[in-house]
Order: C-alpha cells, then structure tokens, then sequence
C-alpha cells in the first residue's frame, strides 16, 4: 500500500517549490470565487442589488482570468491532487446558478409566488444537469446548451427592469436550452466571429458595469448598452446553429453502415 500524499506538500522533482507555489496561488485565486458568491449571497439576503450585482461580476472576472493563467502555469501538472476543473464547476455551480436564483427570487426578476419558486427549481434543476454534461464544449469553445450563465440573466434582466412575467418566460426557455445541444460561444474563447464577440461582450459587461454603479437610476444609454450585448449573443447562437446545421455531415443509411462496419470488421 502507497503511503497517503498530500497536495499541501511539494514532492515533486519535476518543478521547483517556487513553481509549485504559484500553481497553488491560481487554486487560491480561483476559490475566491466562492467567497464573493457568499458576499453576493449575503447582499442579497439584505436587500442590497447593487453590491450583490458587483460580487457576481467579480465571480465572472475571477472565471474568466484564472483559466488561460492557470494552463500558462500548467496548474494541473504542478498540483495534480487537486483537480482544477472540478473546483471550478462547484464554484461556478454556486455563482451562477444558486446564488443569481436567489438573486431573482429577492429581487423581482421572476414572481415572488409559487410559480416564481417553480420557474427557479426548474433553473436549477436543468442547470445541474448541464454542469453534469460530458459534451459541454465542442473543440473550438462554444457551449452545448445554454451554459447556465445566470450570473449574466439574472442582473441584466433587473437592470432592464425587465417585468416578472419576461423575466419568468425567458428563465423558462433558457433553462430548456440547457438540455439542447443549441450553441453558445464562450464569449473569451470561441473562436467563430472572436472579434465581433469580444466587442459585444466589451459593450455587454461595461453596460452591466456603469448600470450597477449608477443604482437606483437606470440610464437610457445603459439600456441600449444592455440590448446591444444581448441582441447580439442571440443573433449568433441562431447564426452558429444555421451554420452547424449547413455543415453538418449526410447522415449514413443504416444498410450502408451495417455494410461499413461489416467491412471494417472484416
């Protein structure tokens, strides 16, 4: 029997203390997330939108940067007792489904009545499974499904003050898309239309950013900011599935697979 090892101890001859060291600050990094999920929550719990909204775009600037720093450190290599993924879809499971569910119920996103409390288990029942999906991600970034973002729906249909029965509907739609295969990109890493992505995700996030800090006003220059970014990821998960299905292979008889696999067997 192995003697038990520890990922607080370094062992490794491969990478130095010091390399081993700054693998562990990226873990630590990225488990501040759930600590500004737990400050978000507590915001919500108080009444407070504005400062719940700003530790949820801190979880979405923590999520987004500690992933391309974590394979530039080749993290999972320096640590390997820790998987990084996995503490990163806890975390994410937390910050973007739990606590914007929450979020919605307190603030009036969906009804704050039984069809609200069903409208939100149905969010976070599709949510789960999508979190649970080994199909998640084709090879060049976009998301199967709708990704469960609900850190982004969530604020961003409060700063719209978008009405209870909106709000409820598209909560509906985006959790049945959680369980499609209909494409998403991941707004740093898909490679379809990156440039174009990058400025609707720039004119999306800044809109949320000036809209928080500017509570309880709601700009008009922000909501037009807000559709932008919204109409926009829209519009190309619609381009990207038209543009799947144009591409997509013939599918094969299935006397002509038969007679493939028999050919190949032979």
């Amino acid at each position: 029997m192995s003697a038990p090892t520890s990922p607080f101890r370094h062992t490794s001859k491969e990478f130095t203390p010091a390399q081993w060291g700054r693998a562990w600050l990226v873990h630590l990094f990225t488990t501040l997330g759930i600590v500004a999920s737990m400050l978000a929550l507590r915001d919500v719990l108080i009444g407070d939108a504005k400062r719940s909204i700003i530790w949820l775009l801190l979880t979405l600037l923590i999520d987004g940067v500690d992933g391309p720093i974590a394979r530039a450190l080749e993290v999972e290599r320096r640590v390997p007792l820790i998987d990084g993924f996995l503490l990163d879809l806890i975390i994410d499971y937390v910050a973007c489904v739990v606590v914007p569910a929450c979020f919605m119920y307190k603030f009036h996103v969906v009804p704050n009545n039984n069809f609200g409390v069903f409208v939100l288990c149905v969010l976070v029942f599709t949510s789960a499974i999508w979190f649970a999906r080994k199909d998640m991600m084709t090879e060049d970034n976009w998301f199967r499904g709708f990704p469960a973002a609900w850190n982004i729906v969530g604020p961003l249909l409060f700063l719209l003050e978008a009405r209870e029965g909106v709000g409820a509907t598209l909560t509906l739609v985006l959790s049945v898309l959680c369980l499609t295969n209909m494409p998403y990109p991941h707004m740093a890493r898909a490679r379809f239309m990156r440039p174009y992505t990058a400025a609707a995700a720039t004119v999306l996030f800044t809109g949320m950013a000036i809209g928080t800090l500017t509570l309880p006003h709601h700009y008009h220059f922000v909501r037009i900011m807000l559709y932008i970014g919204f109409v926009y990821f829209v519009v190309l998960a619609g381009i990207r599935a038209w543009y799947d299905r144009r591409h997509r292979p013939p599918a094969t008889p299935p006397a002509a697979a038969d007679s493939q696999s028999a050919a190949e067997a032979r």
